[in-house]
């Protein structure tokens, strides 16, 4: 990885995440200010990066502004950057539902904005992450966010008008993953296993299934398939999924997520 210099502005779960990825690069200069004093002199123990009084001090420090904060602090947190912000910085904002326009608008003319949505398996190194281009950005910044969101995982370089979607499938999907592991261990711990062991199939299998997908020799549906022998115990529970319509209920789970994410927009 290039070096960089490379400023947080909220030191979240998030950005603790993509801290730990950036910082096996001894190259990297990475600076972080949070309101909460507790927050960033834990993130500067924990990490070593360097702890500022302020976000001005980040954007004196670093040329690339990871804006890390909640979607209601964003136009607080620009308003605060905006006097010190210059043409030669990257704003990258983490923030559901905020577009990369309405970032630039309250920032400076030629600011060259990235909008991103990672998710919290990032913190083992196998996140999935989105982002988009905002209008003043360059190839060379999609470039350089797609490298540095790459230590924590997978990216996936979208149009903006996509983001709302990316934010319900992986930026909110870790959440129904984790409901349907337990939903499955469930179902074991009532046929007889212990939770502890239940969890434990049920995360492994679906770890496996993931990277069989992720392989791409085959779609999902082929791979349901190959798994599902007529009148076997693959097919008995498929019946019961589709008998309480449990994929509709999937599809419109992340359609609400979507929905929910565009009513956030600014």
């Amino acid at each position: 990885m290039q070096q960089l210099s490379i400023g947080f502005v909220g030191t979240g779960r998030i950005a603790r995440a993509l801290i730990s990825g950036l910082v096996n690069d001894p190259a990297n200069r990475i600076c972080g200010y949070d309101k909460d004093p507790d927050a960033i002199a834990a993130v500067v123990k924990q990490f070593g990066i360097e702890g500022t009084s302020s976000a001005a001090e980040v954007a004196r420090d670093a040329r690339i502004i990871i804006l890390a904060v909640k979607p209601y602090q964003i136009g607080e947190v620009v308003e605060e950057l905006r006097p010190h912000l210059t043409t030669g910085h990257l704003l990258i904002s983490v923030a559901a539902g905020i577009t990369s326009e309405f970032i630039r608008q309250h920032s400076i003319d030629a600011m060259r904005v990235i909008r991103v949505m990672p998710n919290t398996p990032a913190f083992t190194g196998q996140g999935m992450t989105a982002l988009s281009k905002g209008i003043m950005a360059t190839q060379e910044d999609i470039a350089l966010a797609t490298t540095m969101f790459s230590a924590i995982g997978r990216v996936a370089v979208l149009d903006e008008r996509l983001m709302d979607a990316a934010t319900a499938v992986s930026g909110s999907g870790p959440a129904y993953m984790f409901s349907l592991i337990a939903s499955i261990a469930e179902g074991g711990r009532q046929c007889g296993l212990s939770m502890q062991d239940a969890i434990l199939l049920s995360a492994q299998t679906m770890l496996g299934a993931a990277t069989m997908v992720l392989n791409g020799e085959k779609t999902p549906e082929e791979l349901i398939r190959e798994v599902t022998t007529p009148g076997g115990t693959t097919e008995a529970g498929l019946k019961q999924m589709d008998a309480h319509h449990v994929r509709q209920a999937m599809i419109e789970t992340v359609k609400a997520a979507a929905a929910r994410s565009n009513e956030l927009k600014q």
